[in-house]
């Protein structure tokens, strides 16, 4: 397989490889994934079984927000996952209100020997409140039609009015961005390669090379967004949230192949928007990019609640995330930059993990041929050094 693109400097791929390996350490674990999906699934089962309001009716509880489109990461110390449900009813919005689905699921729980003292009354959904590292919060809504993903929650604390929304649509609008060229990412021809040279990555985190730019970018960033309002006064400096971050970096993302472009890209866009409403007062919208409502300011808007506050803040969080950013891609990676970025912890372990691929690459012969594009198939599909059909070159870790 030739590469289609820019043959790049071996600093750059080590550089790849460890923000892939990063962020894949700071990724949600199989393990609690699992016990989130047992979680929702168990509440599912709750519903099913209710003999009052609930009998008479289809519900579905599912997951929305990262872990649907593969960007979740773990908490800080002492901080919890939050896990987004939605609980929605199988039946028109149009025969029911906010606060009566909102005070059944709440009953329902509420009687549960396991969960009632869990429980906790959110201003739009209800907050089970688990022994562990997270908590689930439950949106409830009625569906709008038969044919449509979308569905109405409550529209504000009032419980009085329904709002449109769409998480499955979200999670499809999302993947479709992310995944486009999806063969062409760095990591992903990467990977072939490494595959065709039979190069052992079993000790590597499972997803390396398998998520997308757009999935890492979301994930690093989101992982200094933690950091950068871990000590503040959130009622001063209001943290922005996810899906407000996950929106703008989806919408400004320009089918970059590599997590570097789409930082550095996503780095300029983000920095736009701080400045025209550092110096021009402009305040932007980040508006559901699924709900396509013909009145524009009745579609679901992620700052709709936004007070200068939010902006103030957001122009903060922008000033010094691209101040890491940079530094962390300009320069030869080191403690320093690393934890700037990224935190404590891992740093040693993701270094290690990257010198020991390195390591693997130097002692395959090959991996080397393929890389200078002296490797032959043979009749059998095996990779090797003297006969067959010769392999083009990968160009990586090329010369500039």
């Amino acid at each position: 397989m030739r590469n289609n693109y820019t043959k790049y400097k071996e600093e750059e791929f080590k550089k790849e490889e460890l923000l892939a390996i990063a962020a894949a350490n700071l990724e949600l674990d199989d393990t609690r994934k699992e016990q989130m999906i047992s979680a929702y699934k168990a509440v599912n089962d709750v519903f099913d079984k209710d003999e009052e309001f609930f009998k008479d009716y289809t519900v579905n509880v599912y997951a929305q927000g990262s872990l649907l489109i593969g960007t979740t990461i773990k908490p800080l110390p002492g901080q919890e996952f939050d896990l987004d449900i939605v609980l929605k009813l199988d039946d028109s919005y149009l025969n029911h209100t906010p606060k009566e689905i909102y005070d059944e699921v709440f009953r329902v729980l509420d009687n549960h020997g396991t969960y009632s003292p869990l429980l906790q009354k959110k201003n739009r959904c209800i907050r089970i409140n688990y022994n562990s590292d997270f908590h689930m919060d439950i949106l409830s809504g009625c569906k709008i039609t038969s044919d449509s993903t979308r569905l109405m929650i409550p529209n504000d604390k009032t419980l009085m009015d329904w709002s449109r929304t769409d998480p499955k649509g979200y999670d499809a609008w999302f993947k479709n961005i992310s995944e486009k060229h999806k063969s062409q990412f760095m990591l992903t021809e990467r990977f072939v390669m490494l595959t065709e040279a039979k190069v052992e990555t079993e000790d590597l985190p499972k997803d390396v090379y398998v998520k997308s730019p757009l999935q890492r970018t979301v994930q690093i960033i989101k992982r200094y967004r933690d950091l950068y309002y871990e000590n503040k006064d959130l009622v001063k400096t209001p943290v922005i949230s996810s899906i407000v971050l996950t929106t703008l970096l989806a919408q400004s993302y320009d089918e970059e192949l590599s997590i570097q472009a789409a930082l550095k890209n996503a780095m300029a866009k983000m920095k736009h928007l701080a400045d025209d409403y550092k110096y021009k007062g402009i305040r932007f919208q980040v508006y559901n990019p699924i709900d396509l409502y013909p009145d524009k300011e009745k579609r679901e808007n992620f700052t709709d609640s936004w007070t200068d506050k939010h902006y103030e803040s957001y122009v903060g969080f922008v000033i010094d995330l691209e101040r890491k950013v940079t530094t962390f891609l300009s320069n030869s990676t080191n403690e320093q930059n690393y934890k700037d970025l990224f935190g404590n912890g891992y740093y040693k372990q993701n270094i290690q993990t990257l010198v020991k691929l390195e390591e693997s690459f130097k002692g395959n012969p090959q991996l080397a041929a393929l890389l200078s594009g002296t490797a032959y198939t043979d009749s059998s599909g095996k990779i090797n050094t003297s006969s067959g059909v010769k392999n083009g070159s990968h160009g990586f870790y090329a010369e500039s």
